[in-house]
Protein backbone atom coordinates (compact mmCIF):
# COMPACT_ATOMS: atom_id res chain seq x y z
CA UNK A 1 0.00 0.00 0.00
CA UNK A 2 1.87 3.29 -0.92
CA UNK A 3 2.45 5.99 2.09
CA UNK A 4 2.88 9.71 1.39
CA UNK A 5 6.65 10.53 2.30
CA UNK A 6 8.04 14.32 2.85
CA UNK A 7 8.61 16.82 1.23
CA UNK A 8 10.70 20.16 1.18
CA UNK A 9 8.67 22.61 3.77
CA UNK A 10 9.36 25.94 4.20
CA UNK A 11 8.27 28.23 5.76
CA UNK A 12 8.09 31.98 4.48
CA UNK A 13 8.17 35.21 6.68
CA UNK A 14 7.73 38.98 5.07
CA UNK A 15 10.10 40.87 6.72
CA UNK A 16 11.36 44.45 7.31
CA UNK A 17 14.72 42.91 7.63
CA UNK A 18 16.68 39.96 8.75
CA UNK A 19 20.12 39.20 9.71
CA UNK A 20 22.39 36.22 10.21
CA UNK A 21 24.88 35.65 12.92
CA UNK A 22 27.39 32.81 13.71
CA UNK A 23 29.73 32.43 16.44
CA UNK A 24 28.98 36.84 16.93
CA UNK A 25 30.01 37.25 13.19
CA UNK A 26 27.30 38.80 10.82
CA UNK A 27 26.99 36.18 7.58
CA UNK A 28 23.83 37.58 6.15
CA UNK A 29 21.57 40.87 5.94
CA UNK A 30 18.58 41.92 3.68
CA UNK A 31 16.13 44.65 3.75
CA UNK A 32 12.87 43.81 3.02
CA UNK A 33 12.06 40.80 2.02
CA UNK A 34 11.67 37.45 2.37
CA UNK A 35 13.03 35.52 5.75
CA UNK A 36 12.90 31.66 4.50
CA UNK A 37 13.17 28.38 6.42
CA UNK A 38 13.43 25.23 5.03
CA UNK A 39 13.72 21.79 5.08
CA UNK A 40 14.56 19.26 2.94
CA UNK A 41 13.78 15.39 2.93
CA UNK A 42 15.36 12.58 1.50
CA UNK A 43 13.09 11.60 -1.31
CA UNK A 44 13.13 15.56 -2.66
CA UNK A 45 14.13 15.85 -6.60
CA UNK A 46 15.55 18.74 -8.75
CA UNK A 47 11.44 19.50 -9.78
CA UNK A 48 10.74 19.79 -6.28
CA UNK A 49 13.77 22.36 -6.02
CA UNK A 50 12.49 23.89 -8.34
CA UNK A 51 8.11 24.29 -7.62
CA UNK A 52 9.79 25.94 -4.37
CA UNK A 53 12.17 28.00 -5.47
CA UNK A 54 9.66 29.69 -7.77
CA UNK A 55 7.17 29.68 -5.13
CA UNK A 56 9.13 31.75 -2.60
CA UNK A 57 10.05 34.16 -5.60
CA UNK A 58 6.11 34.53 -7.24
CA UNK A 59 3.93 34.43 -4.16
CA UNK A 60 2.03 37.24 -3.95
CA UNK A 61 2.77 38.68 -0.54
CA UNK A 62 2.48 42.78 -0.68
CA UNK A 63 0.06 45.16 -1.66
CA UNK A 64 0.25 46.95 -4.72
CA UNK A 65 0.59 50.62 -5.50
CA UNK A 66 -3.61 50.73 -5.62
CA UNK A 67 -3.82 49.22 -2.41
CA UNK A 68 -5.13 46.17 -3.46
CA UNK A 69 -4.48 43.29 -1.41
CA UNK A 70 -1.89 40.16 -1.83
CA UNK A 71 -0.69 41.32 -5.48
CA UNK A 72 2.90 42.00 -5.49
CA UNK A 73 5.81 39.15 -5.34
CA UNK A 74 9.62 39.40 -4.21
CA UNK A 75 10.19 39.81 -7.90
CA UNK A 76 7.32 42.21 -8.87
CA UNK A 77 9.26 44.84 -5.77
CA UNK A 78 13.18 43.66 -6.00
CA UNK A 79 12.92 42.71 -2.68
CA UNK A 80 15.91 40.77 -1.40
CA UNK A 81 15.34 36.95 0.03
CA UNK A 82 17.38 35.61 2.78
CA UNK A 83 17.10 31.23 2.81
CA UNK A 84 18.31 29.80 6.29
CA UNK A 85 18.20 25.74 6.53
CA UNK A 86 15.97 24.42 9.36
CA UNK A 87 15.91 20.44 9.24
CA UNK A 88 13.71 20.60 12.86
CA UNK A 89 10.93 21.69 10.41
CA UNK A 90 10.14 17.93 9.50
CA UNK A 91 10.06 16.88 13.39
CA UNK A 92 7.57 14.25 13.89
CA UNK A 93 5.98 15.07 17.47
CA UNK A 94 3.20 13.06 17.83
CA UNK A 95 4.90 10.51 20.39
CA UNK A 96 6.36 11.34 23.47
CA UNK A 97 7.96 14.93 24.15
CA UNK A 98 11.19 14.38 22.20
CA UNK A 99 11.03 15.40 18.29
CA UNK A 100 11.56 12.46 15.87
CA UNK A 101 13.90 13.42 13.32
CA UNK A 102 13.62 10.45 11.24
CA UNK A 103 12.06 11.94 7.89
CA UNK A 104 14.58 14.63 7.53
CA UNK A 105 18.00 14.05 5.59
CA UNK A 106 21.15 12.87 6.97
CA UNK A 107 23.18 16.21 7.13
CA UNK A 108 25.24 15.47 4.00
CA UNK A 109 22.13 14.81 1.53
CA UNK A 110 20.18 17.53 2.92
CA UNK A 111 23.63 20.22 2.50
CA UNK A 112 23.34 19.03 -1.63
CA UNK A 113 19.39 19.25 -1.85
CA UNK A 114 19.95 22.81 0.07
CA UNK A 115 22.67 24.19 -1.89
CA UNK A 116 20.85 23.35 -4.99
CA UNK A 117 17.33 25.23 -3.60
CA UNK A 118 19.88 28.37 -3.05
CA UNK A 119 21.50 28.06 -6.54
CA UNK A 120 17.78 27.80 -8.24
CA UNK A 121 16.53 30.45 -6.55
CA UNK A 122 19.25 32.46 -7.44
CA UNK A 123 19.21 31.46 -10.72
CA UNK A 124 15.40 32.15 -11.14
CA UNK A 125 15.95 35.61 -9.90
CA UNK A 126 18.76 36.44 -11.87
CA UNK A 127 16.83 34.96 -14.80
CA UNK A 128 13.90 37.21 -14.02
CA UNK A 129 15.55 40.38 -13.61
CA UNK A 130 18.84 39.69 -15.92
CA UNK A 131 21.36 40.32 -12.83
CA UNK A 132 24.75 39.79 -12.81
CA UNK A 133 25.99 36.47 -10.33
CA UNK A 134 27.17 38.49 -8.18
CA UNK A 135 24.46 40.83 -7.93
CA UNK A 136 21.81 37.68 -7.67
CA UNK A 137 24.20 36.67 -4.52
CA UNK A 138 23.45 39.77 -2.79
CA UNK A 139 19.91 39.41 -3.74
CA UNK A 140 19.24 35.47 -2.35
CA UNK A 141 21.47 35.09 0.68
CA UNK A 142 21.50 32.41 2.94
CA UNK A 143 22.73 31.51 6.38
CA UNK A 144 25.43 28.43 7.21
CA UNK A 145 24.40 25.03 6.70
CA UNK A 146 25.11 23.35 9.63
CA UNK A 147 26.23 26.05 12.18
CA UNK A 148 24.08 27.22 14.55
CA UNK A 149 22.36 30.50 13.55
CA UNK A 150 21.07 33.73 15.47
CA UNK A 151 18.39 34.72 13.77
CA UNK A 152 17.44 38.18 13.54
CA UNK A 153 14.01 39.71 12.07
CA UNK A 154 11.46 42.07 11.87
CA UNK A 155 8.57 40.19 10.68
CA UNK A 156 6.39 42.94 9.15
CA UNK A 157 2.47 42.16 10.00
CA UNK A 158 3.16 39.71 10.73
CA UNK A 159 3.34 37.84 7.88
CA UNK A 160 3.90 33.92 7.64
CA UNK A 161 3.54 31.11 4.84
CA UNK A 162 4.08 27.63 4.95
CA UNK A 163 4.62 26.47 1.65
CA UNK A 164 5.57 22.81 0.33
CA UNK A 165 6.85 20.44 -2.94
CA UNK A 166 3.94 17.92 -3.59
CA UNK A 167 3.56 15.08 -1.56
CA UNK A 168 4.95 11.60 -3.21
CA UNK A 169 4.13 8.28 -2.63
CA UNK A 170 6.29 5.41 -1.74
CA UNK A 171 5.83 1.77 -1.91
CA UNK A 172 5.41 0.07 1.92
CA UNK A 173 5.22 -3.42 1.76
CA UNK A 174 1.66 -4.72 1.56
CA UNK A 175 -0.37 -6.49 4.64
CA UNK A 176 -1.67 -9.73 4.74
CA UNK A 177 -5.04 -9.36 4.16
CA UNK A 178 -5.30 -5.61 3.34
CA UNK A 179 -6.78 -4.03 0.27
CA UNK A 180 -5.96 -1.26 -2.09
CA UNK A 181 -6.22 2.40 -1.86
CA UNK A 182 -5.01 5.14 -3.88
CA UNK A 183 -3.86 8.44 -1.52
CA UNK A 184 -3.42 11.52 -3.77
CA UNK A 185 -0.83 14.60 -2.44
CA UNK A 186 -1.61 17.58 -2.90
CA UNK A 187 0.73 21.08 -3.28
CA UNK A 188 -0.08 23.03 -0.37
CA UNK A 189 0.27 26.58 0.41
CA UNK A 190 -1.20 27.69 3.90
CA UNK A 191 -1.29 30.99 5.72
CA UNK A 192 -0.09 30.45 9.15
CA UNK A 193 -0.39 34.22 10.36
CA UNK A 194 -2.01 37.04 8.25
CA UNK A 195 -1.68 40.60 8.95
CA UNK A 196 -2.54 41.99 12.61
CA UNK A 197 -2.85 45.35 14.06
CA UNK A 198 0.00 46.92 16.61
CA UNK A 199 3.19 48.25 16.57
CA UNK A 200 6.00 45.55 15.08
CA UNK A 201 8.72 44.75 17.28
CA UNK A 202 12.10 43.09 16.47
CA UNK A 203 12.67 39.69 17.23
CA UNK A 204 15.16 37.52 17.43
CA UNK A 205 15.19 33.55 17.26
CA UNK A 206 17.99 30.94 17.89
CA UNK A 207 17.89 28.46 14.90
CA UNK A 208 19.58 24.77 15.01
CA UNK A 209 20.50 24.88 11.33
CA UNK A 210 20.99 21.64 10.10
CA UNK A 211 23.08 19.12 11.73
CA UNK A 212 20.95 16.18 12.53
CA UNK A 213 21.68 14.74 15.97
CA UNK A 214 18.87 12.83 17.79
CA UNK A 215 20.72 12.84 20.70
CA UNK A 216 20.19 16.62 21.63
Amino acid sequence: MPSLSNTILAIIQRVLSASVTVENEAVSSIGQGLLVFAAVAPSDTPKDVEVIANKILRLKVWDDEGGGRWKRSVLDLDHQVLLVSQFTLLATTKKGNKPNFHGACPPAVAKEIYASLLQKTRELYVEEKKLSPEAGSAKVQDGVFGEMMEVSLVNDGPVTFEISSPMKQAETPPVAGGGEGNTQGKNKTKVASSNGEGQVKPSEVVIDGGELDEGK
